[in-house]
């Protein structure tokens, strides 16, 4: 009686031991899966892989299948048998068409789990896909359904060579790879559905973008701007320029020739613009308009300076154009434009409606502004006194007559930009020297060079009283 009570304690141990190992391993196959899924969130193939994999662990003596629906057939995209000329000759009878006469098509069609002991004794023994399995040495067969939203999208087939259904606990199992392979198929479905989102997205921001500022275009995506209907006020450099005679030159061109310098030219404009961080503003024709202190700032006179070299920028390469487009034969009269430069306080924002705004800046320094380029030399640079004076100690310019216009209670005191120090200073006919109370700026190719000369002493005299 001890011995008998001691082998039935030892079996029980066994059994225990025997489902607390399968526990584990089935524990550990989910684990692998979910690992594979995180891995992989844009493939499928790894994740039915293992699902596979761990099948044939988990059901030994079994061929295990991941197949899905696809065009009116049912194709196999994972097969696993610890036989692979087994494995080999069960895949080769995939794709098959997707009807109810086979026990696939059954499980995707009707959405329904079957487990079928003996294939042999079956009431359906007799369809193409019962006769397959027998024939194949199969005897007993599961189908486990990939359902989403209660639709199968895909199922998971075990057949086995011994008669016998599965256990609860391999039927939970089969549930569970069932359920991840559709989160697999779901991953991969919204992945790809991202995808598409975010390259439509990158090719209308890329499109967008050509038509605003980069400046704007940037404040705008790290949400520093908002798109609602708002202003500021805040001092900002103000920049116009304008082709000189353009009218003329569209006179003598043709249109197509007309387009491609104009754009070449616009092109260059707005790639040293960017350079400098300009906000640019519009085109209007030929005409440019672009700003510096808003949306970001770096300072007033930091933004009066960048303006100021931007403008000098443009100038050279547009004397680089001319000289290119006059060889090519393109034109044959001079190509110059006037620019004009003011700092003042305007009113910066978005103006229009909720549904169509434009992101612009109002006032009267931003007519001044054009005005001054209206009054500018061809080639040349004219800007108001408060830009002068944020620039004068590395720019070197001539005060011009005063300019009255409508707004502004007293006359404009303007300056025509000659250049930087730096530049000037190369050549031997030029001297600058700025202290306090003291400017001394001399242009000995340009100056009377016995009235100079009179004036200095006339200074020296004042001096020395």
């Amino acid at each position: 009686g001890a011995t008998g009570s001691a082998s039935a304690s030892g079996s029980e141990a066994d059994r225990v031991r025997r489902e607390l190992l399968e526990a584990l391993d089935r524990q550990a196959a989910t684990n692998e899966i979910f690992h594979v899924i995180s891995s992989s969130p844009s493939d499928t193939q790894p994740v039915f892989d293992a699902i596979v994999r761990s099948g044939s662990r988990l059901f030994p003596g079994s061929a295990i299948s991941v197949a899905l629906p696809k065009d009116g057939l049912i194709d196999a995209v994972a097969i696993a048998d610890e036989d692979p000329a087994r494995a080999e000759a069960w895949r080769r009878r995939f794709p098959f068409p997707l009807s109810r006469d086979y026990m696939h098509g059954v499980a995707l069609l009707d959405a329904r789990e079957m487990d079928i002991p003996d294939v042999a004794s079956a009431p359906n023994k007799d369809t193409i896909g019962a006769r397959n399995f027998l024939a194949s040495g199969f005897r007993a067969v599961t189908m486990m359904p990939m359902l989403r939203d209660g639709k199968a999208i895909g199922v998971i087939g075990v057949v086995r060579l011994a008669p016998g259904a599965l256990t609860a606990e391999q039927l939970a199992m089969l549930r569970t790879f069932a359920a991840q392979a559709v989160i697999a198929v779901e991953n991969t479905r919204l992945m790809n559905e991202l995808r598409k989102t975010n390259s439509v997205l990158e090719n209308v921001s890329h499109q967008l973008a050509k038509y605003i500022s980069p400046q704007l275009y940037h404040s705008i995506l790290e949400g520093k701007q908002d798109v609602t209907i708002e202003s500021r006020r805040k001092k900002l450099t103000i920049f116009f320029s304008d082709i000189v005679g353009f009218t003329e030159i569209t006179d003598q061109m043709e249109s197509e020739e007309l387009t491609a310098l104009l754009n070449e030219y616009l092109t260059a404009m707005s790639g040293i613009a960017e350079d400098y961080g300009a906000n640019f503003d519009k085109f209007i024709g030929d005409a440019i308009m672009c700003y510096f202190g808003d949306p970001e700032s770096r300072g007033v006179r930091e933004d009066a300076e960048a303006c100021v070299r931007m403008a000098l920028a443009m100038q050279e390469r547009i004397r680089q154009l001319q000289s290119d487009w006059q060889n090519r034969g393109v034109i044959d009269r001079p190509f110059e434009a006037r620019m004009g430069i003011n700092t003042g306080y305007c009113t910066a924002g978005n103006f229009g409606s909720q549904d169509r705004m434009d992101n612009t800046i109002i006032g009267h320094e931003v007519n001044l502004a054009a005005r001054l380029e209206a009054h500018a030399d061809p080639g040349g640079i004219l800007m108001a006194a408060e830009t002068y004076s944020l620039v004068k100690d590395w720019l070197v310019a001539e005060e011009q007559a005063a300019i009255s216009m409508k707004g502004f209670a007293q006359p404009v005191r303007t300056y025509r930009v000659l250049g930087t120090l730096e530049e000037l200073a190369k050549g031997e006919t030029f001297f600058h020297h700025e202290d306090d109370g003291v400017t001394i700026t001399i242009h000995a190719d340009r100056a009377d060079k016995a009235k100079t000369r009179e004036a200095l002493r006339k200074a020296l005299e004042q001096l020395g009283s």
